[in-house]
C-alpha cells in the first residue's frame, strides 16, 4: 500500500500517520514530525485514518499561516492575559485601562522582528491570545475536551482523576483519530456517522460507542454554553448507533462449585487479595467500593457487622444509591476480620490506596490473576453472581438492589431510610447455603 504519510515498522505492525512539519509552523511544536499510532492492522481502514488525519493538519496549518484563531491550548492564554490584568474576552468588552492593552501588544511585538508576520515568531497560545482580544476566536472539538476536563476536575474536587480523564481521552480519540480535530462549526452529522462506523469496525461494543459519543455530545454543549457559542448544530447531539445493544453479551456469574473454589481459596490464604475476594464474593459489592474501604468503615463491634460504603477523598461512587451499609455473612466476614488485623494505617488495603485515589486496576489485575489462575472467570463476575444468588434466595428486589446499591426505583426508595442491617443480613445469610451458590 503505497498512500502519503502512512507507515509502519513492519509489514506485520499496527499502521501509523507519520508525517514531517512544514518548517513555516515548526514553531509552534516540539518536534519535527507528526505521529500518530492508528491502532489497527487493516489497510483499508488506516488509508481512511491516514486521510482524515491528512486534512485535520492541512487545516490547522492554513489557520496558522493565515493567523486565524490559533488551536494553541486557552488555558496558557487566558494565563497570558492575565498577567497584563486582561479578561479572556474581547477588548471591547473589558472594562480595564487601555495601557493594559497596549503593554500586551508590546510584549508580543518584541517577539517580531521587523515587518515579519506574528505567526512565524509567536506561539500558539499567544496567537490565539491575540484572537480572543481582537473577537475572532473559534473553537475546536479539543478545546472542549479541555474545559470538560477542567469543569470536571472542579466538580469532583479531586484534579487530574483518571478515570474521568482516560474515559475523555478514550472518546474524542475515537473521533480525532477518525476525523480528526476541527472547528466546531465545521463538523456534520455524517461525520459522526463515519465515527461510529470506524469504531465499530475496530471491534468496539455498540454501547462503548454510546458511552464515548455522549462525552464528546456533553462536551460540546457545555463550551456553547460557556463561551455562548452560537453553533447551529451540535453534530454529536441525537446520533444513532445501527443495531444498539445488539452485541452486548450476557454478564457471566460463577457456578457452584466455583463459588466454593473460591471459598476454599479466601479460607486458606493470608493476603490482600483473598480478603478483597472474600468481601467481593459474600457483599456483591464492586470491587472500588472494597478496595477502597478505611479501616473505619468495617463495624464489627456492632450487633450486625457491617462496613459503610460512602463518597471518600479516593473514590467517587457510581450513583447515590451507591452509599449504604452491607451486612458482613461468609467470607465476607472472615475477610473483614483478617483484613483489619493485617491493615498498617488508616485504609483497609493500604498497597491500592492514595492520598487521592484508589488503584482500582491495580487491584482488578490482582484478583482477575487469582480467579482465572482458579478457573473461576473475573472479579466482577462475583457481583453478578451475588444478584443471582439474592434473587434464587428469594430476595425481595428492593432489598436486593440496597445491598448491591442499585439504582432505586421509586421516591419512597429514594428517600426512605436504609432497611434495618438485621433484615440485609437476614437476606445474605439466605445466599450462604449450597443450594443458593447460583
Amino acid at each position: 500500500m503505497k498512500i502519503k504519510h502512512l507507515w509502519r515498522k513492519s509489514p506485520s505492525s499496527p499502521w501509523y500517520y507519520r508525517r514531517r512539519i512544514p518548517k513555516d509552523v515548526l514553531h509552534a511544536y516540539t518536534s519535527s514530525t507528526r505521529q500518530i499510532a492508528l491502532k489497527t492492522r487493516d489497510d483499508t481502514l488506516a488509508a481512511k485514518r491516514v486521510v482524515m488525519l491528512t486534512r485535520q493538519d492541512d487545516e490547522t496549518w492554513d489557520r496558522m499561516r493565515r493567523g486565524v484563531s490559533s488551536i494553541g491550548d486557552r488555558g496558557r492564554s487566558e494565563e497570558l492575559l492575565a498577567r497584563f490584568s486582561l479578561e479572556a474576552v474581547p477588548f471591547s468588552e473589558q472594562d480595564v485601562p487601555e495601557i493594559n492593552y497596549e503593554q500586551f501588544i508590546v510584549s508580543l511585538e518584541n517577539k517580531v522582528p521587523g515587518d515579519e508576520h506574528p505567526r512565524d515568531h509567536l506561539a500558539p497560545h499567544e496567537l490565539r491570545a491575540m484572537d480572543i482580544l481582537s473577537g475572532t476566536e473559534t473553537y475546536t472539538l479539543a478545546d472542549a475536551k479541555q474545559l470538560y476536563l477542567k469543569k470536571k476536575d472542579a466538580l469532583e474536587a479531586r484534579p487530574d482523576n483518571r478515570k474521568i480523564r482516560n474515559g475523555a481521552d478514550a472518546a474524542f480519540a475515537m473521533v480525532f483519530n477518525t476525523i480528526g480535530d476541527r472547528e466546531l462549526s465545521k463538523y456534520r452529522r455524517r461525520d459522526v456517522s463515519t465515527v461510529i462506523d470506524a469504531a465499530r469496525a475496530s471491534g468496539l461494543k455498540t454501547q462503548t460507542v454510546k458511552r464515548r459519543l455522549a462525552i464528546v455530545r456533553a462536551s460540546v454543549n457545555l463550551i456553547t454554553k460557556e463561551y455562548e457559542i452560537d453553533l447551529k448544530l451540535n453534530a454529536f447531539a441525537d446520533f444513532e448507533i445501527p443495531n444498539l445493544g445488539s452485541d452486548s453479551h450476557e454478564r457471566v456469574t460463577l457456578n457452584a462449585a466455583q463459588v466454593i473454589t473460591l471459598r476454599e481459596h479466601v479460607h486458606k490464604t493470608e493476603s490482600d487479595t483473598a480478603n478483597i475476594i472474600g468481601l467481593l464474593l459474600d457483599t456483591g459489592a464492586r470491587i472500588a467500593e472494597v478496595v477502597g474501604l478505611w479501616c473505619e468503615d468495617v463495624v464489627l463491634d456492632h450487633e450486625t457487622p457491617h462496613i459503610v460504603i460512602h463518597d471518600n477523598a479516593q473514590r467517587r461512587l457510581k450513583t447515590k444509591a451507591s452509599v449504604r451499609k452491607v451486612p458482613l455473612v461468609g467470607t465476607a466476614l472472615e475477610s473483614a476480620k483478617r483484613a483489619l488485623s493485617l491493615a498498617n494505617g488508616k485504609y483497609l488495603f493500604d498497597r491500592y490506596m492514595t492520598d487521592t485515589e484508589v488503584k482500582n486496576e491495580n487491584a482488578s489485575a490482582a484478583v482477575n490473576k487469582v480467579t482465572k489462575r482458579l478457573g473461576c472467570e473475573t472479579a466482577h463476575s462475583m457481583r453478578h453472581t451475588m444478584k443471582s444468588r439474592l434473587r434464587n434466595a428469594d430476595v425481595p428486589e428492593p432489598r436486593a438492589n440496597e445491598i448491591q446499591g442499585w439504582s432505586r426505583e421509586s421516591v419512597a426508595d429514594k428517600y426512605g431510610e436504609q432497611t434495618a442491617l438485621r433484615n440485609l443480613q437476614a437476606d445474605l445469610l439466605k445466599t450462604l447455603g449450597p443450594s443458593r451458590a447460583i
